[in-house]
C-alpha cells in the first residue's frame, strides 16, 4: 500500500520565519569597590583594566585623604575575571572580611579596610 501523503525528508532544511529571542544579559559591568566608611564616603570606585593603587600619595590611582593610609598602600589587580588584592608594605596593613592578608584574591562582598576606610568588592556581573 501506498501512502498518499509524503513523508518529510529528515534531511532537508524548511525555511521559515525565525523570532529571535533575547537573553536580556545586558552590557558586562566591570568589578568596582564601594566606598563604606572614610574620608570622601559614600562612593563608587572603578577598578582599572589592569592595576589599581589606593592610597594618600599623589601617585595612587585613588587618592583617598586619610592619615591612616600609606602613600601607596594597596594594589588591586585584574586578571582575567579575578582581582587580587596586594599590600604594598603600608604600614597599618590591609584586611579582607577582618583578617590582615598580604594579598588575597576578592569575591563578591568582601569587606576590604584600609586604615579608616571601609570598602565593600563588587564581582563583575555576566
Amino acid at each position: 500500500m501506498s501512502n498518499s501523503r509524503s513523508e518529510p525528508d529528515i534531511d532537508s532544511t524548511i525555511a521559515g520565519d525565525v523570532s529571535i529571542v533575547d537573553s536580556h544579559r545586558g552590557a558586562r559591568k566591570e568589578p568596582l569597590l564601594e566606598q563604606l566608611r572614610g574620608p570622601g564616603s559614600p562612593r563608587k570606585l572603578a577598578l582599572l583594566p589592569t592595576e589599581t593603587v589606593i592610597g594618600r600619595g599623589t601617585q595612587a590611582t585613588i587618592q583617598i585623604e586619610s592619615a591612616l593610609l600609606s602613600r601607596r598602600h594597596v594594589a588591586l589587580r585584574r586578571n582575567g575575571p579575578d582581582v587580587t588584592l596586594v599590600d604594598l608594605d603600608s604600614q597599618n596593613g590591609v584586611y579582607v572580611n577582618g583578617v590582615r592578608v598580604h594579598s588575597a584574591v576578592l569575591h563578591e562582598g568582601d569587606t576590604v579596610q584600609v586604615g579608616d576606610v571601609v570598602l565593600l568588592f563588587r564581582e563583575a556581573a555576566g
